[in-house]
């Protein structure tokens, strides 16, 4: 069995220091040690720059999000049910909508239905 190489290790651990440097992660006397780190070891440096990129698209990405998120709150703001277009517009449909979007108007009907089709079938003979 081999042991793995001390160098591999350490290249790891440099990941996740570099990692948790960039999310502020770590203690203010370890931050500050790793910022001297940063101007003397151009290897861990370019580690950090890299965690910086990745993150900074991924924020890039998280803020179109939530504009776009927010956009569609405004939108949705301004169909709001008491606009009085809104209510000249689809006030005439809210008792279809209403008989639409009901579980109990369904339910009546199918039984209803039934109700008709047991006559049909039974009245025949």
């Amino acid at each position: 069995m081999t042991l793995p190489d001390r160098e591999k290790r350490s290249g790891l651990m440099d990941e996740v220091l570099a990692g948790e440097y960039v999310l502020g992660a770590l203690p203010a006397d370890v931050k500050a040690e790793l910022a001297k780190r940063i101007k003397k070891d151009r290897q861990f440096a370019a580690m950090v720059r890299r965690w910086q990129e990745n993150l900074s698209d991924t924020h890039t990405q998280e803020r179109r999000a939530f504009s776009s998120y927010v956009d569609a709150s405004m939108d949705h703001a301004l169909r709001r049910s008491d606009d009085k277009l809104h209510r000249s517009i689809y006030g005439r449909f809210a008792i279809v909508s209403a008989l639409w979007n009901s579980a109990r108007f369904w339910r009546l009907t199918t039984s209803a239905a039934l109700v008709w089709a047991a006559v049909v079938l039974f009245s025949v003979h």
